[in-house]
């Protein structure tokens, strides 16, 4: 074989890998972008969720509400079970806040939900 030849299937060869190299790059990135995209869907999901449990505390609490003669969260007579609906109601929303925010940095123009 004469020196044009071997420089050929170097070359070719080079080539070859550089396209893998590239191949597999897109890959990565592909992958990558999907697993954020599920990330961000089931994000989305949980503040649907969680919206919806915290519409779901509003109507106990103002059910509980209905039967308390005490009205006053500061009274001695104000109803514990009332006390804990509004502790959770409250930590849901902090929540709601904090995932919006993980939204917002991994996505800032699909933050708005």
């Amino acid at each position: 074989m004469n020196q044009t030849q071997f420089e050929t299937a170097d070359l070719r060869h080079l080539v070859r890998v550089q396209a893998k190299g590239q191949a597999m790059a897109e890959r990565k990135r592909l992958a990558t972008d999907d697993a954020l995209r599920r990330r961000r869907q089931q994000t989305e999901a949980m503040l649907v969720d969680i919206k919806n449990a915290i519409r779901l505390l509003d109507q106990s609490i103002d059910a509980e509400l209905q039967k308390s003669p005490t009205r006053d969260p500061h009274h001695f007579a104000f109803p514990m079970t009332v006390r804990a609906l509004i502790a959770r109601r409250e930590n849901l929303k902090s929540t709601i806040a904090l995932l919006l925010l993980e939204l917002t940095k991994s996505d800032p123009e699909r933050a708005a939900v």
